[in-house]
């Protein structure tokens, strides 16, 4: 994604990002946010066991954790201190 960004900028071209690829990347030209926060561009994540694992109890601990509050204050508060806002959106549905 960085490269698209590096390409999208020394052609003065339009591309679509991820935040964290956004706010991490520096050689970004004269780019500009055109549109963000539309409901249609949001790229979330997800997560599920496999009931055919070999550690089936390791994997529903770690997606237990995963949307706990403890993992998703963490998932809010990533990348504030070096960027000014995170770089991803908590969002477990309990």
């Amino acid at each position: 994604m960085g490269a698209t960004l590096g390409m999208a900028a020394e052609m003065e071209a339009y591309t679509l990002s991820d935040r964290g690829t956004w706010l991490s990347y520096a050689d970004k030209g004269d780019l500009v946010i055109l549109c963000e926060g539309n409901p249609h561009l949001l790229n979330p994540y997800g997560m599920m066991v496999v009931s055919s694992t070999l550690h089936l109890r390791g994997a529903q601990a770690f997606v237990n954790w995963m949307v706990s509050p403890a993992a998703q204050e963490l998932i809010a508060g990533f990348g504030v201190e070096e960027f000014g806002q995170p770089l991803f959106f908590p969002d477990a549905q309990n």
